[in-house]
């Protein structure tokens, strides 16, 4: 066993009392689930003509609508929207299809949103594992896909992932079939199992450990890793408990990339995180390849993660689930617990009693 992966398993076991690590590592049997779930649900929903579909959420329950945007990418019909807002907006509403999505149903933008549209006759359905959103739902008669409940909402993505792509099937506008499916599911399983062993030192480990006392900053050129970037991000706040930043190429290099230039005791703290896919738009690339050189020697160095094989399902959620594990790693190495997210439970708190 590896000097990494035995301090790494050590610590885990220290400080993951509530058992992050083990959500992650079941991800590929929440995909089994979700996909089953996704696919006897998507029998309610009618084929219909819509001009955008918009997803109405917050955090680990939005973070489903944007991967399966970038995962779609140019292959879904009409535009996607995550509507992370109280209200919805005119041109939002227009020739829609609404699908609210909140892992506990309570919501307090997501149901806000609800409410904006509720009985304007706009076709909509709910992801969601009970709550308010699932009491208002059944009373209104919309369409609601059971999730199972007990998790923290990230990790619950392939609930939010596979029931919502089975939704657009379903509407007819996208494809996504069980070879596709059955592809990414055996790769997960061994990614999975790669990352979750004590016996060797994987990408995980190794990446948690250049990470150790540093910021992440993530990188990507948009596409099919645009949402990876964020979701990494996202997981890094709220497993790790340390700040990070999620930003795309090439529109960083039209304004982040100056600002490199001050703060050098700073700049020495931040890693930047290359996420890179096959399918990265060559002059896209090209410029990434060139900030990323700029910023090397301003930086605590630069991570370039690239090599994820097979098709597109397959390769968004290997290197989404790599970025799930180095977030719970890294957690360890700051000597916390992945799980309680103390600062989002006392602004709920806040916003109930001023609500009351």
């Amino acid at each position: 066993m590896a000097d990494g992966s035995r301090r790494i398993g050590e610590l885990r076991r220290r400080f993951d009392t509530k058992g992050m690590f083990d959500l992650v590592k079941a991800f590929p049997s929440h995909m089994a689930d979700a996909w089953e779930r996704g696919s006897r649900f998507a029998g309610s929903i009618e084929p219909r003509t819509v001009g955008q579909v918009v997803v109405c959420g917050m955090g680990g329950s939005a973070i489903g609508g944007d991967m399966v945007r970038s995962y779609l990418g140019d292959r879904l019909s009409v535009p996607l929207h995550v509507n992370r807002h109280y209200g919805v907006s005119a041109p939002l509403a227009h020739d829609a299809f609404f699908i609210f999505s909140s892992y506990s149903g309570n919501t307090g933008e997501t149901l806000a949103a609800y409410d904006a549209v509720r009985g304007r006759g706009i076709p909509s359905a709910a992801i969601t594992s009970g709550g308010e959103l699932e009491r208002r739902c059944r009373a209104d008669g919309m369409p609601v896909c059971s999730i199972p409940g007990g998790m923290p909402p990230r990790a619950a993505i392939a609930y939010s992932f596979f029931p919502l792509l089975r939704v657009l099937e379903a509407l007819g506008l996208a494809k996504a079939d069980d070879a596709q499916f059955d592809e990414a599911a055996a790769a997960l399983k061994r990614r999975c199992e790669d990352y979750a062993s004590d016996a060797h030192e994987s990408d995980a480990v190794r990446l948690a450990g250049q990470l150790e006392g540093r910021l992440p900053f993530v990188y990507s050129c948009g596409g099919l890793f645009d949402a990876v970037a964020r979701r990494w991000s996202c997981q890094f706040n709220e497993n790790s408990k340390t700040l990070a930043h999620f930003a795309t190429f090439t529109e960083l290099n039209h304004n982040e990339i100056v600002g490199w230039k001050a703060l050098e005791e700073l700049r020495g703290l931040i890693v930047v995180i290359s996420l890179e896919d096959e399918e990265d738009h060559p002059m896209a690339r090209k410029q990434a390849d060139i900030a990323l050189g700029i910023v090397e020697p301003l930086s605590g160095g630069v991570v370039r993660v690239s090599g994820f094989a097979g098709g597109r399902m397959t390769r968004i959620l290997t290197a989404m689930i790599l970025g799930d594990f180095t977030s719970v790693y890294l957690a360890c190495l700051n000597g916390v617990d992945p799980t309680p997210v103390s600062n989002i439970d006392f602004l709920k708190e806040r916003l109930r009693k001023n609500s009351g």
